[in-house]
């Protein structure tokens, strides 16, 4: 599949890619405008979050590339760069209309039963803020219900076998334990690195926005 964003030009993506594009919760950002109500006063920004997510995963690829270039065996290149797309290509799952706008009434995180909180990284230190659970959920948590405990779990475990959904979680929320050694190599912890082309101060996410809403 090959599709032609104004801001990268044409992006290539893979059949399994296809197959969550077309899924139910992936179509709603085709109805989340990206800048909220900025359009009032920017007329032109009319974007969704749809067509930035896809900007976000094509950067990571590219972003992936130039960091690993051949360290990598060409297996665990594929299985890390792919799992680096899905997260860029889902980081913004979770949001919902007007996109941040709507936060302030989501309700509270315990209603969203996410029992993968319960468990957090002991290999990092945390604070105390970073694993509070008695606050409002926010779009973060929504994204990692969508990636967990939705149709779209079903979508992936069918297209990906070579990993789980959870390991696209602990890439986007740094707390997270993840279950097993996934991200080791030769006793060399992987996620740190692959967490930040996601999401750090300087991620494809803030790449991908900084470019596209700058344009209007």
């Amino acid at each position: 599949m090959e599709i032609r964003d104004p801001i990268h030009g044409f992006i290539e993506l893979s059949k399994a890619e296809e197959a969550i594009l077309e899924s139910r919760p992936y179509q709603r950002l085709r109805s989340i405008k990206q800048l909220g109500f900025s359009e009032f006063s920017f007329p032109g920004a009319t974007h969704n979050r749809y067509l930035h997510s896809i900007g976000v995963c094509h950067l990571a690829g590219k972003a992936f590339d130039a960091i690993f270039g051949s360290e990598l065996s060409s297996k665990d290149h594929a299985r890390f760069k792919q799992l680096v797309r899905l997260a860029a290509l889902l980081h913004d799952i979770g949001h919902g209309p007007l996109s941040h706008t709507t936060e302030e009434v989501m309700p509270d995180l315990s209603e969203l039963k996410l029992k993968i909180y319960e468990k957090r990284r002991k290999d990092i230190k945390l604070s105390a803020a970073a694993v509070k659970t008695d606050r409002q959920a926010d779009h973060e948590d929504y994204t990692i219900k969508f990636l967990i405990d939705s149709q779209l779990t079903e979508v992936l475990k069918k297209n990906y076998g070579e990993f789980d959904p959870i390991h696209i979680a602990c890439l986007l929320n740094k707390t997270l334990h993840c279950p097993d050694d996934f991200f080791k190599i030769n006793d060399r912890d992987y996620r740190s690195i692959l967490s930040q082309i996601v999401s750090s101060e300087l991620d494809v996410d803030r790449m991908d926005y900084l470019e596209r809403d700058g344009r209007y």
